[in-house]
């Protein structure tokens, strides 16, 4: 009976955390730390910088000896035959090849012409690239949720005034239609307000739309499998004051372009290691051997016998097919092609810059607009009430002072998520945070 209790326990508990978990709204400040820990673009980042840093080991490979090893053991075998005269006579004297045979062989480069420090200053410049690139990926993923954030947000209060819009225009069909048995509307005042309605039916389906549509984005944003569920929020409204005290002619600091600026820097190292294919390098080698060519057993240790050497090598590249040649021009024009996409992301930064900086003083002068439209609009809205009442004024003139209040109620909405497109973009352009939406 216990353990039906317990398991009963346990069942409602988990049920109660998945239902909490599904059901609780979803806050910026969560929708960040998600997006940051499980975004598949910082994951991304991550892994290409694990990789640089094994890039650079890689490279230290040049200044480290090489040690390897292997065995054979022959099977069957016929020597090779010498033929020599010993006295006058023709003798054939076999080539003995051991049956079992262990070679030790050791290699250090003494020189390479600098080949090898270039690479390994490349790979350092590579590594420095991939940390720009993770806090460059970091930054604009944290932006782009909290842009997709808002915008879910604008569409669910978007769809909040269609609603008010065709709750509205509902009550005013049923009154003209009152009105027009009593006499004192026509046919005219009713079939203006259906075709009202029916754009308010068609606005209201397309703003559900938008809050599924947003929400989908915002979760794969996330790298969740499921949409989020309600969101909870706020849209902020932004100040033109707020970008006073920036300095725009300063974007050197942005992660994306110290990110190219140390790829340019590691291709320009790997540039130069290529063209050393023409430099004889120098080694430090030997080879200790362990065998037996008196038997054919690989366990008789006693009829093993050493054999061994070291000493310097040298190797010169004198003609292998223009391989080396052309893998160093190939260099020289990744160097080249990563210049120019450092200048052109240079050039679109400036214009990004100044474009999105006149878009959001636009939007926050446009907001404030639209806040004053909505305080006429409901005086309007008031007087044209009270003068339907007194008889002063038509149902029609209560119809489009109404729908004045509600297009600047979505007018506030949009230019609010225009000015936080706008700054976020601005911040992108800039390279640092402007405002702290959490």
């Amino acid at each position: 009976m216990n353990r039906l209790a317990w398991g009963f326990s346990i069942f409602f508990v988990v049920i109660y955390g998945s239902y909490n978990a599904h059901g609780s709204p979803l806050r910026l400040s969560e929708a960040l730390e998600q997006g940051l820990s499980s975004s598949p673009k910082t994951q991304r980042a991550e892994s290409y910088l694990r990789e640089s840093e094994w890039k650079k080991t890689e490279a230290y490979a040049g200044f480290l000896p090489t040690l390897t090893a292997s065995a054979s053991y022959l099977f069957d075998k016929k020597y090779l035959l010498v033929d020599v005269a010993l006295n006058g006579l023709p003798v054939s004297i076999p080539q003995v090849i051991p049956t079992s045979n262990l070679y030790i062989t050791a290699q250090w480069s003494l020189f390479d012409g600098f080949s090898s420090t270039y690479r390994l200053r490349s790979g350092r410049s590579l590594e420095a690239s991939a940390k720009s690139d993770l806090d460059w990926t970091r930054f604009q993923v944290e932006r782009e949720i909290t842009l997709l954030f808002y915008r879910a947000l604008a569409a669910k209060e978007m769809q909040a005034v269609a609603e008010q819009n065709l709750k509205a225009l509902d009550n005013h069909l049923r009154n003209v239609r009152l009105f027009r048995k009593v006499g004192s509307s026509t046919n005219i005042d009713v079939l203006r307000v259906e075709v009202l309605l029916s754009e308010a039916q068609s606005e209201e389906l397309n703003a559900a739309d938008n809050v599924e549509t947003s929400k989908a984005r915002l979760s794969e944003a996330l790298g969740a499998d499921q949409d989020v569920g309600e969101i909870e929020g706020e849209l902020p409204r932004l100040k033109k004051d707020l970008i006073s005290d920036i300095k725009f002619d300063v974007i050197t600091e942005r992660s994306d372009l110290k990110s190219l600026m140390a790829k340019v820097e590691a291709l320009n190292y790997q540039e130069r290691a290529a063209e050393k294919y023409w430099v004889p390098k120098v080694f430090l080698m030997g080879q200790y051997q362990y065998y037996n060519n008196r038997t054919d057993g690989f366990d008789d240790y006693d009829n093993y016998r050493e054999a061994y050497y070291y000493g310097v090598t040298l190797t010169w590249n004198i003609f292998d097919g223009l391989l080396s040649i052309a893998r160093s021009k190939q260099s020289i024009e990744q160097k080249y092609q990563s210049e120019k996409v450092l200048r052109m992301a240079q050039l679109k930064a400036k214009r990004d810059l100044d474009f999105w900086k006149r878009k959001f003083v636009y939007f926050c002068t446009l907001v404030d607009a639209r806040l004053s439209d909505i305080a006429k609009a409901q005086e309007s809205t008031r007087l044209s009430r009270e003068g339907l009442r007194a008889g002063a004024r038509t149902n029609s003139d209560v119809l489009d002072a109404e729908a004045d209040l509600f297009r600047a109620q979505a007018g506030v909405v949009n230019a609010q998520l225009g000015a936080i497109e706008a700054l976020i973009n601005l911040e992108l352009s800039l390279g640092q945070k402007i405002a702290d939406f959490k």
